[in-house]
């Protein structure tokens, strides 16, 4: 196997797992494929245009990096969820195939999934000398928290699709909490490693924050995810 295969393959795999989840999941109506498919090439597009908008943010002079907060919550939560959902919503907002609730996680988690692919692809390469610990890390922690960023955007988008009074506010409040939720994860994570040096303890304090954070973004994964199956069932 070459180099090139091997990170393909420990960046696809937490993904499948997950992206495959996540369509078990969908106990009453299943997506079709073919727009699975696209869905994940949105998200491999969406991942590909973050890094266009960061390139030209950097070119204007404009730096994200150098203070902790504005780096997690708009250089990763506000940009990516952004871009991811706008392919969302263009490719999927208006589909037929859109029928259920609970599809727009589906496609909300396939789009995130393709996201995540690219990420994993470039971390791993990155990180070649580490490729064990940098490709689990990634598969336990990163993978899932995609998908849990993109729950809470496709809950707001299931609701939304079904709404007709409320629809703009679901669809903003789904954004929004998807940018709150990632931004959150990845200050907790930089802040920890910013304090590292300086602080342990209290960088030991921040990082079981994080875990805290973790187990309450499953919980509210599952719970949202629960919430729309049901609301899809007694449409039946």
């Amino acid at each position: 196997m070459s180099t090139l295969e091997y990170i393909l393959l420990l960046a696809f795999i937490p993904v499948f797992i997950v992206a495959l989840y996540v369509y078990k999941r969908d106990v009453y109506k299943k997506e079709p494929i073919w727009e699975l498919l696209k869905a994940f090439g949105a998200g491999m597009l969406s991942a590909a245009t973050v890094l266009i908008i960061n390139a030209l943010l950097h070119l204007s002079g404009v730096n994200l990096e150098s203070v902790v907060f504005i780096k997690a919550y708009v250089g990763a939560g506000f940009i990516e969820e952004c871009t991811k959902f706008a392919f969302l919503y263009w490719l999927f907002w208006r589909n037929s195939n859109f029928d259920e609730r609970f599809d727009g996680i589906v496609y909300a988690v396939f789009v995130s999934m393709g996201f995540a692919f690219v990420e994993n692809v470039l971390y791993i390469y990155d990180g070649m000398e580490n490729v064990r610990e940098v490709a689990h890390a990634r598969a336990i922690f990163a993978v899932p928290a995609h998908a849990l960023f993109a729950i809470a955007m496709g809950y707001g988008m299931g609701l939304a699709r079904f709404s007709n009074r409320a629809s703009g506010w679901l669809l903003a409040g789904g954004l929004f909490s998807a940018i709150i939720i990632h931004g959150t994860y990845d200050f907790l994570l930089m802040y920890a490693d910013l304090l590292a040096d300086v602080n342990e303890s209290f960088s030991a304090f921040i990082m079981l924050l994080f875990y805290v954070f973790v187990i309450l973004m499953w919980i509210a994964g599952f719970k949202r995810m629960r919430s729309l199956n049901e609301e899809d069932k007694w449409r039946l």
